[in-house]
């Protein structure tokens, strides 16, 4: 397995190099990286997500994916309650205190978790990679946007139900129905999500293009909430959903991965629109990812 992490991980680290160095040369612009994020969030994840659900029967049971949807919640609120705990122990005041404490309890799990998952595990396991879609868009849109939140706007609902959130609805209605699509639908759908790994990878490196990076490196405060990020949060999920779910399983594996993956990017976005500092959450979001790079392989090979 530690040979796997390290090849897969190197494979995704070049894709990411490659976005980074097209940006950096003007090859890619921010208008094309807008748009290119658009259509991963949009297409290629949801068809990922539906050819996975597809394939699940094979690999999951129904007890299964009522154990697996119980233990992302459990794995969610590790995590808030890790970031509340780094949140006060660190010096931060006002809504960079909540910029922190999101941070660490919303990780990057469809731009790096997914396309992870899908390199180490194969495509099916993606569909309960895809279970975090349901606490992550519920707590992010209530709870994280009112730690933000101070009289700026409101969230529509409509805004909660984010293409591959539908995707996973959609996706478990299938499967508890054993329903199935037909050959040309199921042959279209996997060609739209053979392009979620390279396109997501291109687009992360792209973003990560865009920090000034001299600050990142410089500001201890990121350091640490990056490392309780990737480091505290996976150990935690794995110990504590290692309890009920079984040892060297498929689904405690997707989750410590999923648990080991940098700060969601919408940290960063949510901060811009509700006025919240959202220079510290694109350093924390900078860090982390390119931590991640060393972290997830070093996790993985002890853990898994």
């Amino acid at each position: 397995m530690a040979g796997i992490v390290l090849e897969k991980m190197g494979m995704l680290v070049l894709l990411m190099l490659v976005g980074f160095g097209c940006a950096k040369a003007g090859w890619i612009d921010d208008g094309f990286s807008q748009k290119a994020s658009r259509l991963v969030m949009n297409v290629f994840l949801p068809a990922t997500i539906l050819t996975s659900a597809l394939g699940g029967g094979e690999s999951m049971t129904r007890g299964e994916l009522a154990l697996a949807g119980a233990a992302v919640f459990v794995m969610f609120f590790l995590g808030g309650g890790l970031g509340w705990v780094a949140a006060r122990v660190l010096p931060f005041s006002g809504r960079d205190r909540s910029v922190a404490w999101l941070s660490v309890f919303f990780m990057n799990n469809m731009f790096i978790g997914f396309p992870v998952v899908q390199a180490l595990f194969g495509e099916r396991a993606v569909f309960c990679a895809s279970l975090t879609n349901l606490p992550f868009n519920l707590l992010l849109y209530t709870v994280g946007v009112a730690s933000l939140r101070v009289g700026a706007g409101r969230v529509r609902f409509r805004e909660v139900l984010t293409p591959p959130l539908l995707a996973t609805l959609a996706g478990v209605g299938l499967f508890l129905a054993g329903l199935s699509l037909p050959a040309l639908a199921v042959d279209t759908l996997s060609t739209l999500g053979a392009v979620t790994v390279p396109m997501s990878m291109v687009v992360v490196g792209v973003s990560l293009s865009h920090v000034p990076m001299r600050e990142a490196f410089l500001d201890g405060r990121a350091w640490v909430v990056s490392l309780v990020r990737l480091l505290l949060c996976p150990l935690a999920a794995w110990w504590v959903l290692g309890l009920f779910l079984p040892a060297g399983g498929l689904t405690l594996g997707v989750l410590t991965v999923i648990a080991a993956c940098p700060s969601a990017a919408m940290v960063t976005i949510l901060s811009v629109r509700f006025g919240a500092d959202d220079s510290l959450a694109s350093k924390i979001n900078f860090l982390s990812t390119l931590l991640c790079a060393v972290t997830l392989p070093v996790i993985t090979w002890f853990l898994l």
